[in-house]
């Protein structure tokens, strides 16, 4: 085949793989809005802009913080999506799409510039572009990288992803360059001081940008033989320095910046333990590297916190056995590290891109669109070490069977995404599908009840949806003891349905207001029991209504700012239920005693006029 035919069959096998990647990912935006989006997006009034104004964009801003750093990239995409589409989930997931596919092509750049690394007797240099088109190719298509995708909030993981591709490309060129001065300092002035910085500012996870740059300075270090064409010369020793360096600054920033006991604060807001959840995410790797390489789909969901905690070693045995496994992983890389290069790199990559959403950080146990970026090593090196593994084979026609293998792969990934988007698309039925699979999920069962309410079942005329309603909530509260969405759903669903709220519900739901831990969802719970309460002051007597508010308020394992927003509902309900103000200055004096610097408190407690006694 001439250069012009291979040039034009690369070309079409690219526009192939974007059109495959489109056609695969689209059902799934007719799907709304979910998890996360609301509190980020939908309920976030501070991106709700109508004009696009400096101010306008800067006052996005001031919303209710997605991490320590705000995510302001993110966040000002979110505002920007508003204002030209209003709050359209299918625009904000349609824009995912398109950066999706943009990332695919920066994903097989950096694959391309990453072979190139590599012993120049392993792979030819069309061998390499095919092979990083793959690479690209499965990347895209994955299901694992479909979650990303389909919650709009988790732009925040795609806009983050792209800024990193760029950084990384930008520093392998800057290497390639290195005797070229003023183009070296350009490519890494552009790596490290502009793409590195938006990676960070879209979401905290590009904080790993000097681990990934690690993780290639080991690849380029430990090829054998010299690079091809000497794109990448020996002569990078200043990366491992300037990427500790980085890393130092980074961890001495964040503890400055949250307090050197933000931790424990942290965790004592979660059902688990620093060593625990440790333990757990031993398991967890495994869980998502296994649906990287062998993806199973009745494993994936979008409710992961049925993954059961690890309570010690041999609590489940499994535990001790996921430690080994990533010992001897480890071990591997470092006594393979000449031999089997790409795939100890992959490894590297990996665990690397891992180092922070699945160690330490008080965060939930398991999500898949952890593995946006993590999942690129994996598949890269199970790419190369395939296509190295079908050369040394000596088969009759290599280059056809290796062609229909790399194809059968794609589409066989496509058509578990494609399942994964058509679920998607119909809110209801993805719930009860999620449900089914995942049934001691807590979160799972949860929006499965909520799906069924929304769509018009377990009215007080419909025995048979009130059952299913009724066994879904039940099993929410039941698969976990600290989740509280499930009594409160309960209770607020049985009033709406003119069915009898049980006083069991009401204390098991005062109990664990009190003495649970609380999640980022329970953070709304205040307002959350007040506004059913206001729309229906029937639902619950005086005595129990307030028996909830003032077990929030107890709870001395969250912050005293939201045992005030409890306090102050609490005002809010005796005022306009109760009709008795004397109570309503009571409790907002309960709350101002808690956050006593609170203005918005003050000016409300002032609007009574003279405080009466106690």
């Amino acid at each position: 085949m001439n250069a012009p035919r291979k040039t034009m069959a690369f070309t079409a096998s690219w526009i192939a793989v974007l059109a495959l990647a489109l056609i695969v990912i689209t059902p799934g935006l007719k799907g709304g809005f979910f998890f996360d989006d609301a509190p980020n997006i939908v309920e976030n009034s501070a991106v709700h802009i109508g004009t696009l104004s400096f101010d306008a964009l800067r006052a996005s801003l001031a919303g209710p913080s997605a991490g320590p750093l705000g995510r302001p990239v993110s966040v000002l995409s979110f505002a920007l999506t508003h204002y030209f589409f209003g709050l359209d989930p299918f625009a904000f997931k349609a824009i995912n799409l398109a950066i999706h596919l943009l990332n695919g092509l920066l994903a097989a750049w950096f694959a391309a510039l990453l072979l190139r690394a590599l012993p120049e007797n392993r792979l030819s240099a069309a061998s390499q572009s095919w092979l990083a088109l793959w690479i690209a190719a499965i990347w895209l298509v994955h299901p694992i990288n479909f979650m990303p995708v389909m919650l709009a909030v988790q732009r925040m993981t795609l806009l983050s992803g792209m800024f990193m591709l760029l950084a990384l490309i930008c520093h392998l060129k800057a290497v390639a360059l290195a005797e070229r001065r003023w183009q070296f300092w350009a490519w890494l002035g552009a790596g490290w001081l502009l793409f590195w910085p938006l990676s960070v500012l879209s979401k905290e996870t590009g904080l790993l940008f000097p681990l990934y740059i690690l993780a290639v300075t080991f690849l380029m270090r430990t090829a054998r033989n010299s690079p091809v064409r000497g794109e990448f010369p020996r002569k990078e020793s200043w990366t491992i320095p300037a990427a500790i360096v980085a890393l130092a600054i980074i961890a001495l920033a964040m503890l400055s910046y949250l307090g050197w006991n933000w931790l424990e604060t942290a965790y004592a807001m979660r059902p688990f333990t620093l060593a625990e959840r440790l333990l757990t995410e031993a398991r967890v790797l495994w869980f998502y590297a296994a649906q990287i390489v062998a993806p199973s789909y009745a494993g994936f969901g979008l409710y992961l916190d049925d993954f059961a905690l690890s309570a010690g070693l041999l609590e489940p045995p499994a535990t001790l056995v996921a430690l080994t496994g990533w010992a001897a992983v480890v071990a591997g890389i470092w006594l393979l590290r000449r031999r089997q290069p790409l795939l100890c790199f992959a490894l590297t990559w990996f665990l690397a891109g891992h180092a922070l959403e699945s160690t330490f950080l008080p965060l939930e146990i398991a999500h898949e669109y952890r593995n946006y970026l993590p999942s690129l090593g994996l598949i890269a090196g199970i790419g190369y070490t395939g296509l190295t593994f079908l050369q040394k084979l000596k088969l009759d026609y290599p280059y056809q069977t290796t062609g229909l293998l790399a194809v059968a792969v794609v589409l066989i990934l496509a058509f578990i995404t494609w399942l994964r988007a058509e679920q998607m698309s119909n809110p209801l039925l993805s719930s009860q599908i999620e449900a089914t699979r995942h049934p001691q999920s807590a979160r799972a069962n949860h929006a499965a009840a909520l799906a069924l309410i929304k769509a018009g079942y377990g009215d007080v005329g419909d025995p048979m949806g009130g059952i299913n309603v009724r066994f879904y909530l039940e099993q929410s509260a039941a698969m976990d003891a600290s989740f509280k969405l499930g009594h409160q759903a309960l209770i607020f669903w049985a009033c709406s349905s003119k069915r009898p709220v049980e006083q069991q519900w009401i204390d098991e739901f005062a109990h664990r207001l009190e003495h649970t831990p609380y999640a980022s969802k329970d953070l709304e719970l205040p307002q959350h029991l007040l506004k059913p309460l206001l729309g229906m002051p029937k639902c619950l007597n005086r005595q129990d209504a307030l028996k909830l508010f003032a077990a929030g308020a107890s709870n001395t394992r969250i912050s005293n700012s939201l045992r005030a927003l409890f306090f102050e509902a609490a005002a809010d309900y005796e005022l306009l239920v109760s009709l008795d103000p004397r109570s309503a200055q009571y409790y907002l004096k309960k709350a101002l005693a808690l956050t006593p610097h609170d203005p918005a408190l003050k000016k409300k407690l002032e609007s009574f006029g003279p405080l009466n006694p106690d």
